[in-house]
């Protein structure tokens, strides 16, 4: 069994250096390559790192049985090739949000994951907050929730939904949240995109098996005034709940508590201990590539539904990748694990 996990980084940009101290700071994990194809990136990340090496030859890493998992954070558009690839080539994998950005791309990662029998994690780490803990654990069975995320608008490629910052990027994560805490699968999308066509900025209505309702609210037109880049809103009858920007948790309706202070990252800092843990004890994923996939499933469905100006519905035993004809624990527990 595994205990000491050697990690190559690919892609050195922003994200990678914020996945680097948390790294260094799990014991077990070790970096010992960097990858970029911008040598400069790749040498700053091997030096934060004390990496062994740094390389801008994605084959170097990939044939370097000395490398156990690779942390994958380049251009969300490469996550699925890449993923693959590294699973093919007997590595773990750790791959930043968004894990797939078709339902192909998802079922061809699933079908890999299946085949090779190694683990994959992925990043939409909303999961992970205590405040998400804690508002799944007081309130059970929603009736309604909306999440909202807010950017400013500074480059129009923002408003294609499947760029960089566009709407699967950032608001998948409203798409997972509502989800996991809705504890129901989706059965209809319904989305308008801004000016009526296909767009980022959008709202999208889901309906669920249980009957209730989650609604995703993103724009890439503005920040600022007395709501955050976050707002989310969880309401079961008489009991409800919110938070702004996952820095707080607020009850009404009961007298349970909620959480005062919490620092946005809670939940990322910790991913890549779970990383580790799932690496050397082989089970109990946190993010498996069906679960992280939830975000694109409704995202394509939403597209379609911008593109048509009709609803559209799910049959997720179709959509994903099904092995044995029953979903993934991951799915039927809605990420609970």
């Amino acid at each position: 069994m595994i205990k000491d996990i050697r990690i190559a980084l690919i892609g050195c940009g922003g994200i990678s250096k914020k996945h680097i101290p948390n790294i260094i700071k799990t014991p077990g994990m070790r970096i010992i390559a960097t990858m970029d194809l911008v040598e400069k990136y790749a040498a700053e990340c091997a030096q934060q790192a004390k990496a062994e090496y740094f390389t801008t030859d994605i084959n170097k890493v990939l044939s370097d049985k000395d490398i156990d998992a690779v942390i994958i954070c380049s251009t969300h558009d490469t996550h699925a090739k890449l993923s693959i690839k590294f699973l093919e080539a007997g590595k773990f994998v750790f791959c930043e949000k968004p894990l797939a950005m078709t339902l192909n791309e998802s079922r061809q990662i699933q079908k890999t994951v299946h085949e090779t029998g190694l683990q994959l994690m992925s990043g939409w780490w909303f999961k992970h907050s205590p405040v998400t803990k804690r508002l799944r654990h007081v309130i059970q069975r929603p009736k309604f929730i909306q999440f909202t995320c807010r950017i400013s608008n500074d480059n129009k490629l923002q408003e294609n939904p499947y760029s960089k910052e566009g709407l699967l990027d950032n608001a998948g994560y409203n798409l997972h949240w509502i989800w996991h805490v809705m504890r129901s699968q989706p059965v209809e999308v319904y989305a308008m995109g801004l000016g009526g066509g296909l767009s980022s900025t959008s709202i999208i209505t889901i309906r669920f098996e249980n009957g209730s309702l989650g609604n995703s609210i993103y724009s890439t037109n503005g920040g600022g005034g007395i709501i955050p880049k976050h707002y989310a809103e969880v309401q079961e009858g008489k009991v409800s709940a919110a938070t702004l920007r996952f820095s707080n948790l607020v009850f009404d309706g009961t007298d349970e508590p909620g959480i005062d202070k919490n620092k946005y990252h809670n939940g990322f800092n910790e991913e890549m201990e779970m990383f580790h843990k799932l690496c050397v004890s082989g089970k109990d994923n946190p993010m498996d590539a069906w679960e992280s996939s939830i975000p694109t499933l409704i995202f394509e469905k939403a597209v379609k539904s911008m593109t048509t100006g009709q609803p559209i519905k799910f049959d997720i035993q179709k959509d994903f990748y099904i092995p044995n004809g029953n979903l993934p624990t991951s799915i039927s527990k809605f990420g609970d694990v």
